[in-house]
């Protein structure tokens, strides 16, 4: 019982950042790069705020992200697949098109031992919503 009750105290706090291990692209711009495409992954939830999840672009770490936060990078085009971790792997085809947008909502759910995810893709007008209400990465 009492380790139950810790999960899900650890899962309602909040202490876990959002870190970015690639370049962040310029935020005034919606595409800074026109030749690829901008990926955005938002985490608009405090809820399971104690646990980071990993993101990744294929198998490229682009950083973890904390409650309200997102990540945004750009790549070249082509079909990817966007990963979020933390108790299970969440996984999103995405077939990247040069100069578009793509807002991945991540969701957290309340898993058995930490948080579990969910991607989900976002309108333009939902994801642009989002990503205004969350702090940006600090980037490494």
């Amino acid at each position: 019982m009492s380790l139950l009750l810790g999960a899900s105290i650890a899962l309602l706090s909040g202490c876990a950042s959002t870190r970015q291990l690639v370049p962040l692209p310029d935020q005034t711009k919606s595409v800074e790069d026109v030749s690829k495409a901008r990926i955005y992954v938002v985490r608009p939830t405090s809820f399971g705020g104690a646990v980071s999840m990993a993101v990744l672009d294929g198998e490229t770490k682009i950083g973890d992200t904390g409650p309200n936060g997102y990540l945004c990078w750009e790549r070249t085009p082509g079909d990817t697949e966007i990963q979020s971790k933390s108790e299970n792997t969440a996984k999103l085809p995405l077939k990247c098109e040069a100069g578009a947008v793509y807002y991945i909502k991540q969701h957290v759910i309340m898993g058995v031992m930490i948080a579990r995810t969910k991607l989900s893709l976002l309108t333009d007008a939902e994801g642009k919503e989002r990503v205004l209400k969350c702090k940006p990465p600090k980037v490494k």
